[in-house]
Order: structure tokens, then sequence, then C-alpha cells
């Protein structure tokens, strides 16, 4: 049996560290408290998170590891996630960043978030009744780079942990990238048309799982023809276009690289 009451005790008692209440509420109904613990970094948490309506029916808070002194940025990070539920009902899925085009951090190269399991495991990412009934979870944001999001997509949370040295390395918001994006592998597909063979590629789209390219001469009748296309590799693409290599490496899913010479310059095209 519940009570209400599972999700405030769960803040209040969790980590073993007090809660610090901060006066400014998020949208006016959010609470945030600030915890220490010992052994941790300050770790920022939402009250109030979790009578918020899903679509999904998931009740979650939400929590931020924050240096001391960039507590602003871990409330910035709440209040974006807070907007997000309020405004779509949808809570964050774990280990699938958010990416935004521009960093929300003024000053700084953080530009997504991610959820990922804590470093404390269950005994804070579960929120149960007196009875041991699972009610819900407190969900750990990562505020991280775009290279960072990059990497994460394609091999996970704790291949970034591994490659960036430990979880610590992602706590500065005011960090360089502390990966590299990994960009396409060299043996995946690029959709290209046979004009190819003597036009260089102009709108070349990252779909996410591969490339799509075309010269700009193609016409309507010319695309619909199946014979008219080929699939090359990533690094047979780059060896034959070696300006696209930039694009290839950077882009992110949906984007699309407008060239007009073979400088390696190009406009991205947001989809």
């Amino acid at each position: 049996m519940t009570d209400d009451l599972e999700f405030p005790r769960h803040v209040f008692d969790s980590l073993d560290a007090d809660p610090i209440a901060y006066e400014d509420k998020i949208g006016g109904a959010i609470r945030v408290v600030e915890k220490r613990p010992a052994g941790g970094p300050i770790t920022v948490m939402t009250s109030g998170v979790s009578l918020m309506p899903t679509d999904s029916g998931e009740r979650v808070e939400l929590a931020v590891e924050v240096l001391d002194g960039q507590q602003g940025a871990a409330r910035i990070a709440l209040g974006i996630v807070c907007d997000d539920i309020a405004t779509n009902r949808r809570v964050p899925p774990v280990g699938a960043p958010w990416r935004n085009s521009e960093p929300f951090l003024t000053g700084t190269r953080i530009s997504a978030l991610m959820v990922s399991p804590s470093r404390w495991g269950a005994s804070f990412d579960e929120v149960r009744s007196a009875e041991g009934t699972l009610v819900g979870h407190v969900r750990t944001l990562r505020m991280l780079t775009d290279a960072e999001a990059s990497f994460a997509s394609a091999q996970g949370w704790e291949a970034l942990v591994t490659t960036a040295g430990s979880v610590d390395a992602l706590l500065d918001v005011t960090r360089e990238d502390a990966v590299a994006a990994p960009g396409l592998k060299g043996n995946a597909p690029v959709f290209l048309s046979k004009l190819h063979a003597e036009h260089p590629p102009r709108w070349i789209t990252f779909t996410g799982r591969d490339l799509q390219s075309v010269t700009g001469l193609e016409s309507e009748a010319y695309m619909n023809d199946s014979a008219n296309h080929e699939v090359w590799s990533v690094d047979s693409f780059v060896a034959r276009f070696p300006w696209v290599a930039a694009f290839v490496r950077e882009a992110r899913p949906g984007q699309t690289g407008l060239f007009t010479d073979a400088s390696g310059a190009y406009v991205l095209e947001d989809d």
C-alpha cells in the first residue's frame, strides 16, 4: 500500500545527506534541493516532478551531479526536462541522449542531456514503498557535449565513462570534449547516384545509420530509376571525396551538408 509520500521521503532520506532546499522553485511548483553526500559530488534533486502526469504513467524525480559552484547549471538542466515533462507528458529515456544544435549553457560546450544509472545503484535509482513495491525512479541527468552525446548514442553510457576515464571526468560543465565523436564506421553504407563518377557530391545527408549523397544534377526521373543508384562504403566515399571527411565525422542524425566546392566547407541544413 502506498501513501504518496514515497517520493518526498526518498528525496529526503537518500544519499545519507540532509537536503538543502533552494528558495526558487522550477515553474513555481517543483522544489529543488541540494545534497552533499560523503564520497560523492554535489547532487541537485527535484521534489515534485513525480506528481506530474505522464502518458506512460511513469513517476520520476530528477537528479544532476555537479561541481560546487555549478549548481546553476544543474537547475537549468532540471528545468529543461521539467518543462518537457509538463508540455509533452513524457519522461527522458534511459541511455538515449537529447541533443540540441547549440549549447544550452552559455560559455560552455554542453548541448545534450542523457539519463544514465547513478553511481549509487538501486538504493538511489529506485523509489519503493514501505512494503518494498517499486513505485518509480530517480533519473540522473548527465550534461554532455555533442561529441560525448554522439559517442554515448553509438557505444553506450558505460563506454563513454570508460573512454572519458571516470564519471567524474564528465562533471565540469566548462570542460572540453571528454571524448571524440565516433563518426560513422568505415564500412557503413553510402547510397549515391552514379553521377558521382563524374561529379562531386553537393548534398550529403546523415540519416543516423548511413549517408545519402546527390550531385544536384539528378532529375526526378533519374532518381526514380533504381539502376542509377549504387552503394559505397564510407571509407570509399571519403577516399574519393576527401573534403567531405569533416562532415562525415561531425554530422548529427538528420543533418544535411551542402557543399559548393572542394574546400571542405559546408553549410548545415537540419531536417
